[in-house]
C-alpha cells in the first residue's frame, strides 16, 4: 500500500468509478494514497459524507482539476488540455463551487455544440447519449466517446477517418508524429487525435470550452480555497506552452508546481519527464506523480509500470511537508 496518485477522477466528472469504487481499486492494486481532482468539480455533501466514513486503509484529499485558459502571455484564452491541478482544496470554498457551476453548464452547451458537428460527419449520436454516459453530471469528452460507442455503426467513420490520416502521415512528417502518437494508444482514444481535440486531424467539428479563466486567475482561486496550483500533463499543451515560459511562470511562482507523469504513455513523456524535473530542480517548483486514472485499467496499468510506480511513492508526505495544508478535506490526519 505505497504507491500514490495525486490524479484521478470519478463519475462527479468523466471517470468511471465511483469515489468508493476507486478506493477500492487503488486498495486492490497496491495503491496507498489517491488525490480526487475531478474536472471542475466537487463532491457533493453525499459523497463527502461518504468519504468521511471510509474505514479502509487508502488515504485520500480532495482537489480538483481546473479548465483555465492560457497565460496571459499567450493570450489568456481557451485551449485544449490546459488543465491545473489544485491539491488540499476545499470542497465547500463559495468562489470554486461557483466556478464549477459556470463550468458545467458551459460543458453542456459545448456536447450540443460537439453533437451537432459529428451529426454532420454522419455520426449516430444525441445530446441525451452524452448525458447518459456522464450519469447527468459533468459532460466531458470521454463521456462524447462512449456515446460514439453506443452506435456500432459509428465504428467505421472512425475507422475511414484513421485510414485516411494513415495516408495524410505518408507525405506529411508532422501527420505521421501525431499518427505514431494515436497508434500507441488504445483503439478508444483514437477519437480525441482523429477529431476531438483543438490540433485534431480533423478540424470542424471540436468545440473549445466555452467557459475558461485565465491561467493567473485559475491559480487564485486554487490558492483562495486553500489549495496548492499544479500544472497537469505538461507534454499535451507543450507545442503551446513552451518549456522557457513554463520554467519561467514556476520561478515567478505564478504556479506551484508540475505534474512530471500521469496517464500519458506516450514515447514523449520519458524526455519530458526528465526535462521537468530538472526545471522543478531549478526553480524550487513542487513536483507530482498520478494516474490521471479514469477507469479501473489506468490504476491498473499504473501498477503494473513499477519503476514508474515506485516514484510516486512518498510524494504526499514531501508536499505536506512544505505546504502544512489543512487536512480537514482528507484522512490523512488520521
Amino acid at each position: 500500500m505505497s504507491y500514490e496518485s495525486l490524479h484521478n477522477h470519478t463519475t462527479a466528472s468523466d471517470g468511471l468509478q465511483t469515489h468508493a469504487e476507486v478506493l477500492a481499486t487503488a486498495a486492490a492494486c497496491g495503491v496507498g494514497t489517491v488525490a480526487f481532482t475531478d474536472h471542475d468539480s466537487l463532491p457533493t455533501p453525499a459523497e463527502l459524507a461518504a468519504l468521511k466514513a471510509y474505514s479502509g486503509h487508502v488515504k485520500w484529499l480532495i482537489g480538483c482539476e481546473i479548465t483555465s485558459g492560457l497565460p496571459r502571455e499567450l493570450g489568456g484564452g481557451a485551449t485544449s488540455m490546459f488543465h491545473i491541478l489544485g491539491l488540499f482544496t476545499d470542497p465547500t470554498d463559495t468562489a470554486l463551487l461557483q466556478h464549477c457551476r459556470l463550468a458545467g453548464a458551459a460543458r453542456t452547451e459545448r456536447m450540443e455544440r460537439i453533437v451537432t458537428n459529428l451529426r454532420g460527419l454522419g455520426f449516430t449520436i444525441s445530446a441525451d447519449d452524452c448525458l447518459k454516459a456522464s450519469g447527468g453530471e459533468v459532460v466531458g469528452r470521454p463521456h462524447i466517446v462512449q456515446a460514439l460507442r453506443m452506435h456500432p455503426g459509428n465504428d467505421a467513420i472512425i475507422e475511414a477517418i484513421r485510414a485516411d490520416m494513415g495516408q495524410a502521415a505518408v507525405s506529411s512528417p508532422a501527420v505521421a508524429m501525431d499518427y505514431m502518437r494515436m497508434m500507441e494508444r488504445d483503439k478508444s482514444d483514437y477519437p480525441y487525435r482523429l477529431f476531438l481535440s483543438d490540433d485534431a486531424f480533423l478540424p470542424g467539428v471540436y468545440v473549445d470550452y466555452l467557459y475558461v479563466i485565465d491561467m493567473d486567475k485559475s491559480v487564485a482561486l486554487i490558492r483562495a480555497a486553500g489549495g496548492a496550483a499544479v500544472l497537469a500533463h505538461w507534454p499535451t499543451v507543450s507545442r503551446k506552452l513552451k518549456a522557457d515560459l513554463l520554467e519561467k511562470l514556476l520561478a515567478e511562482r505564478r504556479l506551484d508546481g508540475v505534474e512530471l507523469r500521469s496517464g500519458y504513455f506516450d514515447s514523449e513523456v520519458g524526455r519530458s519527464e526528465r526535462e521537468l524535473a530538472a526545471m522543478a530542480e531549478r526553480t524550487g517548483a513542487l513536483t507530482t506523480y498520478g494516474i490521471d486514472g479514469h477507469r479501473q485499467k489506468d490504476i491498473e496499468h499504473f501498477v503494473a509500470d513499477a519503476q514508474l510506480a515506485a516514484k510516486s511513492v512518498g510524494q504526499t508526505a514531501k508536499l505536506m511537508q512544505r505546504l502544512q495544508p489543512d487536512l480537514a478535506w482528507s484522512n490523512l490526519g488520521t
